[in-house]
């Protein structure tokens, strides 16, 4: 507590040391005004002012390593009466031995010796219930920063879940895949395990903590759109565009992915003959927004996992924005949407 008043950042420790000289300039002015010496006031002042200072080191040093709760709050009271029994006895103690010859003024001191213990008493107990609501405010703040703390390993542990399961889902389904072409067609087997291959090292390679770029997100989306071309040959067609004011615009990493291979399911799975998928990238204010479509058949039956990448996608947005907006879905007619917007934080550095 001290130290926060005597901090040097905001010239604490001046505005202390002045209300220390006034204080003592106004005492030593009023004992003068009793018709004694000068030297004898500031003497007398100076004696108290430095039993009241070693007080509040002492109580501070004492709340701050013990805060007493509701049931003991009567050690707040009880400890400045004792500091002030024991500051009473030491100040007349050196005053006596200081001016032992001035017997007029050792009659004064013992004339408002009450009035300088009330005084003392006020101020102990005063500083006392500062110290103990300082310490009870920097308590809960403590705590709060650890909850807060955890949340935050909480969050990024779940989101790290989140962004891991992707790359299995994504893998399992290309193996499969590749299982199948093995056989029937060897080459585009080969080609598909190159393809995932190359995939997938992009996507090891870059920091997890990190944004990318529209440009560099484009690259990961045509290498995966290349794996689903084998996979699905001349029926699946996608068309991404992106503004040019949104090409250097952040995201974070495969966030748009999961989502473009949930198209994909629900356009090709139950459909017959080409399926046109249309992405697109725009800035919309401080917004990257993004728009998927695709075709899909409102009557056949919901595709196994077909939402898996819409929800950890939203999962991921609420993580990192505390918001439930982000990512909207509609449908009309035999068009499936969705809507991404992610806000751009412009000036700061994005993780997650």
């Amino acid at each position: 507590m001290i130290k926060k008043l005597i901090s040097v950042q905001n010239l604490g420790w001046l505005k202390v040391t002045a209300t220390v000289l006034i204080w003592i300039v106004a005492m030593t002015y009023l004992i003068n005004s009793y018709g004694f010496d000068w030297d004898l006031a500031l003497l007398d002042v100076t004696v108290h002012s430095v039993v009241l200072l070693l007080g509040f080191i002492l109580l501070e040093n004492i709340f701050r390593f013990y805060i007493p709760q509701r049931s003991q709050w009567w050690l707040v009271v009880a400890v400045p009466f004792v500091f002030v029994l024991i500051g009473i006895v030491l100040s007349e103690y050196i005053l006596k031995f200081l001016i032992s010859s001035q017997l007029d003024y050792i009659e004064f001191i013992r004339f408002i010796l009450p009035m300088k213990g009330v005084f003392l008493f006020v101020m102990f107990l005063f500083w006392s219930i500062l110290l103990v609501f300082n310490g009870q405010i920097d308590d809960q703040l403590k705590t709060k920063e650890r909850q807060e703390k955890v949340q935050e390993m909480a969050k990024e542990a779940e989101l790290y879940h989140l962004k891991q399961q992707l790359k299995p889902h994504f893998l399992f389904n290309s193996l499969n895949s590749i299982n199948a072409l093995i056989k029937s067609q060897p080459e585009k087997a080969r080609e598909m395990v190159l393809n995932l291959a190359e995939f997938l090292r992009g996507t090891i390679k870059k920091d997890d903590q990190k944004w990318v770029s529209i440009s560099e997100e484009k690259e990961y989306l045509n290498l995966f759109l290349d794996i689903e071309k084998i996979r699905f040959g001349h029926r699946l067609i996608v068309d991404i565009q992106v503004e040019n004011d949104s090409l250097d615009m952040k995201i974070p990493q495969l966030l748009v992915q999961p989502l473009l291979e949930n198209a994909i399911k629900h356009g090709l799975y139950g459909m017959t003959g080409n399926v046109f998928i249309k992405m697109n990238f725009f800035k919309d204010g401080q917004y990257l927004k993004i728009t998927i479509t695709n075709p899909f058949d409102p009557e056949s039956a919901p595709t196994r996992g077909a939402g898996f990448g819409l929800e950890v996608v939203k999962r991921r947005l609420y993580l990192l924005f505390g918001r439930n907006d982000m990512l909207e879905t509609e449908q009309f007619g035999n068009i499936f949407k969705v809507d991404l917007k992610i806000p751009q934080l412009y000036g700061e550095s994005i993780d997650h």
